[in-house]
C-alpha cells in the first residue's frame, strides 16, 4: 500500500464548499500529509465577450485571476482553518472537473476533497451529477464528499460492505483517513420472497 502523500482539496471559493477546505485541513493534520488546494476558473467564457472588452480582455482575466487568488489565500489563511498545516494554493483556468482531474493525477493525490454543494461547478448537488463524474473520471484517487462544517475528526464511519474486493478497498481507506474512528461495516441484503412468505404465513423467526 502506498504511503499517503498529498490531499487535493476543490473550492470553488462559496461558503458551502469551505467545508471541503476545512475537513481537508483536518485529515491532513491527522495523517501528515501535504495539502493542495486548487480553485479552477473557466475564463474562456469570457471569448465570447472580446468585441465588448477589446483589448481590455487580457486585463479582465488577469484582474478575475488575481481576485481569485486573493480570495483563495484569505480562505486558506484562515485561523480557525489551518492546525499547523502551510497548503500548496493553486488557481487554474478550465474546466473545473477536468482542472481537478488532471491535478490529482499530476500529484498522484491520495484522496480528492470535494464540497457537497457550491455557487459554480458544484452547483447542482455534488453526491448527484457532478460527483458521479468526479468519481468515474478520477479512478486512481479516492474522493471524499463533504456536506457538512466539520468540528473535528470523524468518530465514527460507516462502511457498505458486500464481500467483494472492493468492500476490502472501502475497509482500508476508511481505516487510513479515519484513523481514531470507529468503524461500522453494514451489509445488506434481500430475501427472495420474503414478502410473499410471510403473506403465506410463515412466521417471522422462520424468515429470520
Amino acid at each position: 500500500m502506498k504511503p499517503l502523500k498529498h490531499i487535493l482539496a476543490a473550492t470553488d471559493l462559496s461558503a458551502p464548499a469551505r467545508h471541503a477546505v476545512a475537513r481537508a485541513y483536518l485529515i491532513a493534520a491527522q495523517t501528515h500529509c501535504e495539502l493542495h488546494i486548487v480553485h479552477a476558473m473557466e475564463l474562456d467564457v469570457l471569448d465570447s465577450l472580446r468585441e465588448l472588452l477589446g483589448a481590455n480582455l487580457s486585463q479582465t482575466k488577469t484582474t478575475i485571476e488575481a481576485d481569485a487568488r486573493t480570495r483563495l489565500e484569505q480562505l486558506a489563511s484562515h485561523p480557525e482553518l489551518q492546525h499547523g498545516i502551510a497548503p500548496h494554493l493553486r488557481v487554474l483556468s478550465g474546466n473545473p472537473l477536468d482542472v481537478v482531474t488532471r491535478e490529482a493525477d499530476a500529484l498522484d493525490a491520495s484522496l480528492v476533497v470535494l464540497g457537497a454543494r457550491g455557487e459554480s461547478y458544484l452547483r447542482h448537488a455534488m453526491l448527484g451529477s457532478s460527483a458521479a463524474r468526479m468519481i468515474r473520471k478520477t479512478t486512481r484517487q479516492p474522493v471524499l464528499v463533504v456536506k457538512q462544517s466539520p468540528h473535528e475528526a470523524y468518530r465514527h464511519v460507516l462502511v457498505a460492505v458486500d464481500f467483494s474486493p472492493a468492500s476490502l478497498i472501502a475497509i482500508r481507506a476508511a481505516k487510513r483517513w479515519a484513523p481514531s474512528a470507529i468503524l461500522v461495516l453494514l451489509h445488506a441484503f434481500e430475501l427472495p420472497y420474503e414478502g410473499l412468505l410471510r403473506r403465506a404465513g410463515v412466521a417471522q423467526e422462520e424468515i429470520d
